[in-house]
């Protein structure tokens, strides 16, 4: 008999609250499925302590706004941890694509240093490397500075053909 009079009491809470707290979560997060789950989980928070709270003789009403917002508030905290997986993996996806481009690049470039003559790929190594002006590293390798940027120019248009697709 006493189960009965809790049914039909939770049954009348039900209808009571049920469209003022589906409205307040709707109004909060905007989505109807969610509303209505969140909701449900406050209306079986209530049946699994409905003895406690009468026996405390706390306010219905204020009990389940107090048991929305907490899901609520749980509700974003997952979701903000979801978004920022979420973020993370495509950060860790951007960054390891960079890694492998740069990789790429790097490869390519010792191809073509590789590939240039010795002694322009000395020249370019001195000039860009070393920090060397034109003059020194013409004295140094007793060359001309118009040969020294022959060699410079020559090297740098090397690179450029050989990284055009990354420029």
């Amino acid at each position: 008999m006493i189960y009965r009079n809790k049914e039909k009491e939770f049954s009348d809470l039900f209808d009571q609250h049920y469209t003022p707290l589906y409205n307040y979560a709707f109004k909060r997060l905007g989505e109807k499925d969610m509303s209505e789950e969140i909701v449900q989980e406050t209306f079986i928070k209530l049946w699994q302590n409905f003895e406690s709270v009468q026996k405390e003789k706390r306010s219905v009403q204020s009990y389940l706004i107090i048991v929305l917002k907490n899901k609520i508030i749980d509700f974003y905290r997952k979701s903000k941890a979801r978004e920022k997986n979420t973020n993370l993996y495509f950060i860790n996806k951007e960054l390891s694509e960079e890694l492998d481009n740069e990789w790429e690049i790097n490869s390519r470039i010792h191809e073509i240093y590789n590939s240039l003559q010795a002694k322009t790929a000395e020249i370019f190594q001195l000039s860009r490397e070393k920090g060397l002006t034109y003059k020194e590293i013409a004295e140094k390798k007793e060359i001309s500075v118009k040969s020294v940027e022959q060699h410079v120019s020559k090297a740098l248009t090397t690179f450029r053909k050989g990284l055009k697709e990354f420029l």
